[in-house]
């Protein structure tokens, strides 16, 4: 644990260029947060508008997440077109969708508009994880990603703060889909400040010149990278599982199961997601100081416990507590399944890796986490016993780390060689 150990002696600091690329990469994954907030707070108000009982609304939540799956076609691009690209013209779609979410007359216009809105959500958040991995030193690089997840937390709180106010206009989601189309504003003032990455022009270099050829579909699963996309590919599944379906259902299960009103529900959320940034500096620091392993397996370990808690207690202080510890380690879900995915692969065939890990495989486990509830809820006696079912997820992937993953601080990535056409 050398590497660890250095890591931890590091001061973060910013140089020049990642100052100039920070702020529209963290309003992108700002606002990637607040949207994905938007339509798990305002699910108890988007079924009583459309009409949809409790199986419909899992559904109807599954649906829009397949537009995820779509992603991977996008995030590949960033491997051909570059990363800067990618990521505004991301950013750029996904505000108009926003905007005509709000305006839907009916669940099939609301589904298509998010459908398409996620695929570049999603790209937008995998190729900024990507600008994290590729700007920073490995020994900071820990502490970057969690700076970059923390700007997405953030914005996941914002729509519990602005709901009370939607909802005295009676527009409780239509206007919070209204506040997620500002990115379209920032952009403008924003772009031209971000570069492309050092990483890729470099690469795009050696291409240019003959030396490598495009990478293929399929490179990532060639012999030195294969154990480990298919492992990627598990931890990412397993995690949304957990991670989906507790998100997913907070609003909807203190609502409907426990009576909680939109003030109780906008205050809980609000104050857990707060505190729960702190979960990103520890988790930036653990990833630099002692390993992601070790990282991975408390923060997996917690947050399973702690989502079985915030759906089992039934007193409101109870739930509240829970809820915040839960996000405290929950959110830092996707941080360590990225650190993984970034961090095992080279330059090459990183947004490929991440594509596939996350977007194409992975993203399953988030489109079948809402109806595994709905599927579950009978059976097993309620929403809350689904969702706890389901926090077995985290648990898997620590098995599947320790078994199948090195310790990327200390791991050599095998070099891109790819194959003559």
């Amino acid at each position: 644990m050398e590497a660890a150990a250095e890591s931890k002696k590091v001061k973060f600091t910013l140089n020049e260029r990642q100052r100039r690329m920070l702020p529209l990469v963290m309003i992108g994954a700002f606002f990637e947060g607040f949207d994905f907030m938007v339509i798990n707070l305002a699910l108890p108000f988007i079924t009583q508008d459309f009409g949809l009982n409790d199986q419909t609304a899992s559904f109807t939540v599954s649906a829009v997440a397949v537009g995820t799956l779509l992603a991977f076609f996008v995030v590949r691009l960033a491997d051909r077109w570059g990363r800067r690209p990618i990521f505004i013209w991301s950013v750029v779609i996904y505000s108009f969708l926003s905007l005509a979410t709000a305006f839907s007359p009916n669940v099939e216009y609301f589904i298509v508009c998010q459908f398409l809105a996620r695929i570049f959500l999603v790209t937008c958040w995998a190729v900024g994880f990507i600008f994290m991995t590729e700007e920073f030193a490995p020994e900071m690089r820990g502490r970057a990603i969690g700076l970059f997840q923390s700007a997405a937390a953030v914005g996941a709180i914002f729509p519990s703060l602005f709901l009370p106010l939607t909802a005295a206009f009676n527009m409780e989601w239509e206007g919070l889909y209204i506040i997620g189309a500002l990115p379209l504003i920032l952009v403008f003032f924003f772009a031209k400040n971000l570069p492309e990455t050092a990483a890729f022009l470099e690469s795009r270099e050696r291409l240019a010149n003959g030396t490598e050829h495009k990478p293929s579909l399929f490179a990532v699963f060639a012999k030195p990278y294969r154990k480990h996309i298919i492992t990627i590919m598990g931890i990412w599944i397993c995690m949304y599982l957990c991670y989906s379906s507790a998100m997913n259902f907070f609003s909807y299960h203190v609502v409907n199961d426990l009576g909680w009103g939109t003030t109780q529900v906008s205050l809980v959320t609000a104050l857990a997601y707060t505190l729960g940034l702190a979960g990103y500096y520890v988790v930036g620091k653990l990833l630099d100081a002692i390993g992601r392993k070790k990282t991975a397996y408390i923060f997996f370990f917690m947050g399973a416990c702690a989502v079985t808690a915030v759906f089992q207690v039934e007193h409101m202080v109870g739930v509240a507590i829970a809820q915040i510890v839960a996000v405290f380690f929950t959110g830092t879900f996707t941080v360590l399944c990225a650190t993984f995915t970034n961090e095992l692969f080279p330059t090459e065939i990183r947004a490929s890796a991440t594509a596939w890990g996350n977007n194409i495989v992975g993203r399953i486990g988030q489109i079948a986490a809402p109806a595994l509830v709905g599927i579950l809820t009978i059976p097993v006696g309620g929403v809350a016993n689904a969702v706890s079912l389901l926090t077995l997820g985290p648990i898997v992937c620590i098995l599947l780390i320790s078994l199948f993953l090195p310790e990327p601080l200390t791991y050599k990535i095998p070099e891109y060689k790819p194959v003559e056409s």
